[in-house]
């Protein structure tokens, strides 16, 4: 924690760090937070997974004045959704500073915040401004976080609130991409920003690495991690080891998920944890072991931490949200690190039906942005409980739903899209656009290769005409997707 002091950070704020579970800044935020505090503008090249949204809270909150209640500080995200998430993290973060944060819906757009952090889509908080509910002439810092997403879904309301920022206003901005549209924005509304990145140059490559990763909502995680942790610990048996735990260390963010995880595994008859002699050792740091199987409880936050845990292990595996999918590939990459998308295991018979229909409704509104559907069902509320509509649509989707696969090794089905390298996409581009146009989660995609020219993506057999549908209509940044059963 001594290491947030040194970033200048003190009294109730060093305090809730702890409380947090925070234990040190992420290479990122070493960079940012004072940058950010002295009221430099910054623009990084960063997204989920590396702590920004950490980086400049801690920053701003150096900056900001807690007797006021009048608007200082306004936050874009790309939708309504993440806004909420976003006001959230940071009024965990900045309550004990009598500091505020407050996110803008569509449907509370004529609520006037009294705080002096707002967080909004660029449309919510272009109508609130519209509306006079904020106004931007106190305005003393933009944070524009995830900017090549607002561009990809249309910047007309981003370019208009840009421009009505006081000159002299901090800009901070993240952007997970840096291609010319961002640069073009940047141009125009950030041009003396500061730049610093989650990718240090001067790492260097790891020869022969690799590493498995298993994308998918938080819930997930846990099947995966034991259906590992089996499979190793049975392969090991077979091989005249004893069978018993596999030697693992599992790096986790945080000191609270460290404690929940070792519960949880020993439960399911593991034995693990926090930081002593068990077979699975449960850390907060980067330490490794050559003999041991390295996991991380969700993407390593900058690429020091990434090396240090490949290259000093019998191997590694790594858990985390599909958002977090673009931050991997950008740490992966100047290590040369080939990354390999993991398989979720089958769910049993008994469980199949009822927790795939649990699991979809999970991921749904856990990942989905559901203002729209809000609106949507407000008159039903009139006539029928939450709980009646809720189930209503549980029974719509699981009579529309396709039969799930039989247990055991599920059939792939490949399909073609017409988008490749050229249009600059990525897997995680494929896996985002398939998980968010068609009902299905992240462990029904199986291996994706981009080629140049188009992408080929495997999907269990049953949902590849549910995807084929989903996607006909489908542009992956800007190109159509002609989506297709490939044919050799």
């Amino acid at each position: 924690m001594s290491d947030f002091g040194k970033l200048g950070v003190e009294g109730a704020l060093l305090e809730r760090l702890r409380e947090l579970g925070y234990r040190r800044p992420t290479a990122l935020q070493e960079d940012a937070v004072p940058v950010i505090a002295r009221g430099t503008s910054a623009a990084g090249a960063a997204s989920a997974g590396s702590g920004k949204t950490l980086a400049y809270g801690l920053g701003l909150a150096a900056r900001l004045d807690a007797a006021s209640s009048e608007l200082q500080v306004l936050v874009l995200r790309p939708t309504d959704d993440r806004a909420l998430k976003t006001a959230e993290a940071l009024q965990r973060l900045l309550s004990p500073t009598g500091l505020r944060a407050t996110a803008i819906h569509p449907t509370r757009a004529g609520a006037r915040p009294s705080s002096q952090v707002v967080v909004a889509s660029p449309s919510a908080a272009l109508a609130s401004v519209e509306a006079s509910v904020i106004k931007l002439a106190g305005l003393t810092t933009l944070v524009v976080d995830g900017v090549s997403a607002m561009l990809e879904l249309g910047g007309a309301a981003l370019e208009t609130l840009s421009g009505q920022v006081p000159k002299d206003a901090q800009r901070v901005v993240f952007t997970a991409a840096l291609n010319s549209d961002v640069e073009d924005w940047m141009e125009r509304h950030a041009r003396r920003a500061r730049r610093f990145t989650d990718v240090p140059a001067e790492v260097g490559p790891l020869a022969d690495a690799a590493a498995e990763y298993f994308a998918a909502p938080r819930h997930q995680w846990l099947a995966a991690l034991s259906n590992t942790l089996e499979s190793k610990s049975a392969k090991r048996g077979g091989e005249g080891g004893g069978g018993g735990n596999v030697r693992s260390i599992i790096h986790c963010r945080l000191e609270g998920e460290a404690d929940e995880l070792a519960d949880r595994l020993s439960a399911r008859g593991f034995d693990a944890s926090p930081g002593d002699s068990s077979a699975i050792r449960i850390v907060w740091d980067d330490e490794t072991d050559r003999e041991a199987l390295s996991i991380s409880w969700g993407a390593p936050s900058d690429l020091v931490s990434l090396k240090n845990r490949v290259a000093g292990s019998a191997g590694a595996l790594i858990l985390l949200q599909p958002e977090e999918l673009p931050h991997l590939e950008r740490l992966a990459s100047p290590l040369k690190l080939k990354l390999k998308a993991g398989r979720a295991p089958p769910e049993t018979e008994a469980l199949r039906s009822t927790q795939h229909t649990r699991d979809q409704l999970r991921e749904a509104a856990a990942s989905r942005d559901l203002e729209p559907y809000v609106l949507m069902l407000g008159p039903l509320l009139e006539e029928f409980t939450p709980i009646e509509i809720a189930a209503a649509a549980a029974a719509l989707l699981r009579e529309r739903a396709p039969a799930e696969p039989e247990p055991g090794l599920p059939a792939w089905t490949r399909l073609y899209l017409g988008v490749g390298k050229r249009d600059g996409i990525r897997p995680g581009d494929l896996v985002g656009a398939i998980t968010g146009e068609a009902p299905i989660a992240g462990d029904k995609i199986g291996r994706i290769d981009v080629r140049e020219n188009y992408s080929l993506v495997e999907v269990t057999a049953p949902f590849a005409d549910q995807v084929i549908k989903s996607m006909s209509a489908t542009t992956i940044r800007g190109k159509p997707a002609k989506v297709r059963v490939f044919r050799e």
